[in-house]
């Protein structure tokens, strides 16, 4: 009986110290694009080494973890007064604790991608940099977007390079990744824009108010689907169909899906569109 008790004095801390361990993770932004390298190199090169897709992936994951912690680190004292239940603004993770988790995903990222090419190794710590930077200092400035821009094409042309399946097909993600950037940062941005104000943030979004900004990414969005759907009828009508059926989903389920799935309703459905845009597209190099 004695045992029991201990036992649950202490299961509750454990379980409370680790889901708070992954949410300052931000699991589902992490997986979703450690998720989609995978499924990139899959269609890259059917016949790829499994070590070298594992790598990628991990080496993505151990990214978007550096990157998550980052974030909540630097909005510690905002999230102190604004958003209290997060780990780190609640103390359930010490600031020293999550900079030595940041800094050991990076560097773990790092060390488990070098052995890949040094221009796809470069590629991934570019993207990684992108990441930092908004965190550290373009989330609060009107160039917000910008390393989303940089970061969201850089993906799959960090996949393509480090298997040495290049191909010329692969330019048009620079445009089309970038215009998708702007508006998966739009829909992150609009539900948090009058909070952010108070706290001296300053993005594209804060100058273009909520509505607009979920407008026009909700446009932005359209036109990359049509754009590729465009031009993929010349190398695979079949793909164009699935991304065309993919663009009117969003379009469809964009203005309603706030209330379903709450105020990050809107960036969730973008990111998942993307990434399913972005596997149709890519399928066909």
């Amino acid at each position: 009986m004695a045992t029991k008790r201990a036992r649950t004095k202490t299961a509750g801390p454990v379980a409370h110290g680790r889901g708070s361990l992954l949410r300052v993770l931000h699991p589902f932004p992490s997986l979703l694009v450690a998720a989609l390298t995978v499924a990139l190199a899959a269609f890259a090169d059917p016949d790829a080494p499994r070590g070298l897709v594992v790598r990628l992936g991990v080496g993505m994951l151990l990214f978007q973890f550096a990157i998550g912690v980052t974030n909540d680190i630097v909005d510690l004292e905002d999230d102190r007064r604004a958003k209290s239940w997060k780990p780190i603004a609640r103390g359930a993770i010490s600031r020293q604790r999550a900079v030595l988790l940041a800094a050991g995903f990076a560097g773990a990222g790092l060390l488990v991608t070098a052995a890949l090419p040094l221009a796809a190794w470069l590629m991934g710590a570019a993207g990684l940099f992108c990441g930092l930077s908004y965190d550290t200092y373009f989330k609060r400035t009107p160039l917000s977007w910008l390393p989303y821009a940089v970061a969201i094409p850089l993906i799959p042309a960090w996949v393509y390079t480090a298997l040495e399946r290049w191909d010329g097909f692969l330019w048009w993600v620079f445009p089309l990744g970038a215009l998708l950037g702007l508006s998966v940062h739009l829909a992150n941005q609009a539900p948090d824009i009058t909070a952010d104000r108070e706290r001296g943030v300053d993005g594209i979004a804060h100058r273009l108010g909520g509505r607009r900004s979920r407008g026009i990414a909700i446009a932005l969005f359209g036109i990359v689907a049509s754009i590729a759907v465009l031009v993929l009828l010349s190398r695979s009508p079949g793909r164009s169909v699935l991304a065309a059926v993919d663009g009117a989903t969003v379009a469809m389920l964009a203005p309603r899906v706030p209330m379903f799935f709450g105020r990050d309703g809107l960036f969730g459905l973008f990111a998942a569109g993307s990434a399913v845009l972005a596997v149709v597209f890519l399928s066909a190099v």
